[in-house]
């Protein structure tokens, strides 16, 4: 573990969350101290809702440069049971080494998928692990490296983790590297983030909030899914005292005679009150981010 400790570079997210793709690869910044060893790799969901050959290479193809010469995955989580979430993972990693793999909700739900016979065989394979009923992970990060934290925020949040609700039932994910955050929806419903803004601020309780991963300071970017539920409550709503910046937004299309297709996104930036006096050492740590944006 070197959290705590300056790291020598910034931190690479390569993002391929675009109207048809849900992939993120996150690439921990390099700890000071250089017996720590190589920063570990993550990545979250990988998937198309197009479920073609030609998309999941293009993947495969940006997972490649994203992970830049290494070939293991160390940790890998499954937000939820959907295919436009996990339908392109065996192609993209295969001939990769992977570690860890964490899924959201019962893993024999994505044997119910479509192809999932043989996504169910790989999760078992790979020794996957769900988590607990009602799941609250913000006490311990799951990753620590280099100054740099991954936390499971909520998993399995209707209690039961076999419910057909396989969207409030999601994984989020929070990673936090000084005062800037990131937060991985996945497709968790409005209620179940706002339900999460509630258990980490209490509203009879009026201090305390320094230095929490979540309290409304500096800037907090969210990814996921902007469900109906969510449009006017945390933190997708304009509650509270946080600027609301709408980065990028994905909905799916209608296509001439057809249903709507595609897979719907968006990228929100919270800034709370302290961003407009930050210090200049608050400024510099902008740049503690490598963002890459991948539309294929």
């Amino acid at each position: 573990m070197t959290d705590g400790t300056p790291a020598r570079k910034p931190a690479d997210i390569v993002l391929t969350d675009t109207k048809d793709t849900t992939c993120a690869v996150i690439t921990f910044p390099e700890a000071a101290d250089q017996h720590a060893g190589p920063p570990p790799t993550v990545m979250i969901d990988c998937g198309n809702s197009l479920g073609s050959q030609e998309t999941a290479e293009k993947m495969r193809a940006t997972v490649r440069r994203a992970l830049a010469g290494r070939t293991r995955i160390d940790h890998v989580f499954l937000t939820h049971p959907d295919s436009s979430h996990c339908n392109a993972l065996i192609p993209v990693t295969r001939g990769l080494e992977i570690g860890q793999v964490s899924c959201g909700g019962d893993l024999r739900q994505y044997a119910g998928l479509q192809g999932g016979t043989e996504l169910h065989r790989w999760l078992v394979g790979n020794n996957a692990r769900t988590f607990p009923p009602s799941f609250r992970g913000l006490g311990a990060p799951v990753v620590s490296f280099g100054g740099m934290r991954l936390y499971v925020l909520a998993a399995n949040s209707t209690g039961n983790p076999g419910s057909s609700d396989a969207d409030a039932n999601g994984c989020v994910l929070l990673l936090v590297y000084g005062s800037l955050r990131i937060v991985f929806l996945g497709d968790v419903p409005g209620a179940v983030a706002a339900g999460l803004q509630a258990e980490a601020f209490p509203a009879d309780v009026a201090d305390g909030l320094t230095g929490h991963p979540l309290a409304p300071q500096g800037q907090l970017l969210v990814l996921g899914h902007p469900s109906a539920d969510g449009a006017h409550g945390w933190p997708w709503g304009p509650e509270g005292n946080h600027r609301y910046t709408l980065v990028q937004e994905h909905t799916p299309f209608a296509s001439e005679g057809g249903p709507a297709t595609g897979h719907a996104s968006a990228a929100v930036l919270l800034s709370g009150p302290s961003a407009e006096t930050a210090s200049a050492a608050e400024a510099a740590e902008k740049d503690r981010f490598t963002f890459t944006s991948v539309d294929l």
